[in-house]
């Protein structure tokens, strides 16, 4: 079951559910929230979802899970900052690329992660792309900081807030990954750094 492996921010995970049940898929999303908190891991179950090629969402089964699972969706991709930032010419070679119909699926997704290193130059290639985005296409923003963005862009994109995890989730995911047990509460104040260190929790 989609998002059944992540843990916290149940309501968004009702809401990114609803939106694959209803097919209501808008072109931009923005995923805003701390780091290390799981948003990269949302937005890889959300576009693997939206590629999926069968009712049950995602199977896990379809041409499209299995390439998606093996890193070889040629209608999924990640765009990370380089040196610390995003700069134009990524960009420019994603724009590129959005306009390429999809292969196996009937929609592209793109994330890009860590989106608040987009240079300005960077930010305002974005926009135009957001402004008449194909039909086909969902981008995803992923980012610790809003406010570094143009408003325009903002305003193109779909607000999804993600909440740092409470105590009881930390400890589920300390159980799990550490096989910790009957955890005290000074383990709690080092977990986010355990946090960071698991793959479950980048972005």
């Amino acid at each position: 079951m989609i998002f059944s492996d992540i843990v916290g921010n149940e309501k968004n995970k009702e809401l990114l559910k609803h939106i694959i049940n209803s097919n209501n898929i808008a072109h931009s999303y923005m995923f805003v929230g701390k780091d290390s908190i799981g948003k990269l891991l949302f937005a890889k179950e959300f576009a693997k979802a939206i590629l999926c090629l069968n009712k049950e969402k995602p199977c896990n089964s379809c041409k499209s899970c299995i390439e998606f699972d093996t890193y070889n969706n040629p209608d999924f991709s990640i765009i990370e900052p380089e040196a610390s930032s995003i700069k134009i010419d990524k960009i420019r070679e994603f724009t590129k690329k959005v306009y390429e119909k999809p292969v196996v699926s009937s929609r592209k997704v793109y994330i890009i992660n860590d989106s608040n290193y987009m240079t300005k130059e960077a930010q305002n290639s974005l926009l135009k792309t957001l402004e008449e985005p194909p039909e086909y296409v969902t981008i995803i923003l992923i980012t610790s900081n809003e406010n570094i963005f143009l408003p325009t862009i903002k305003s193109r994109c779909t607000k999804i807030l993600f909440n740092k995890l409470t105590d009881e989730e930390l400890k589920k995911v300390l159980q799990k990954e550490y096989n910790y047990c009957d955890i005290p509460k000074t383990t709690l104040k080092i977990a986010d750094r355990k946090c960071k260190k698991s793959n479950k929790f980048k972005g």
